[in-house]
């Protein structure tokens, strides 16, 4: 169908996800601060992309991060490692 539109960027959920674990106060802990840091001031670092991956997967290993937000963060990290959604772009 040629009235298909595809959007462009990353899903909603994804910076919706993105932007409360840049918020906190999950994950904790100094590296986890740090890589808020990095991701806060220099969005479009080339550390951007390990410091969001560090952020998440804190966050993922946190036992009180939820059910629905770790399925919308599984795929996430998947497609970060495919580089399918880059960290700026939810930012």
């Amino acid at each position: 169908m040629a009235d298909d539109v595809i959007p462009e960027g990353p899903p909603e959920d994804f910076v919706a996800l993105v932007q409360k674990v840049l918020s906190g106060p999950i994950p904790k802990g100094l590296e986890f601060d740090a890589a808020r840091a990095v991701l806060i001031e220099q969005p479009g670092a080339p550390t951007s992309f390990r410091a969001l991956c560090i952020l998440l997967e804190g966050a993922l290993a946190e036992p009180t991060f939820s059910v629905k937000d770790t399925q919308t963060l599984v795929p996430l990290l998947k497609e970060l490692a495919r580089g399918t959604v880059e960290a700026r772009d939810l930012l």
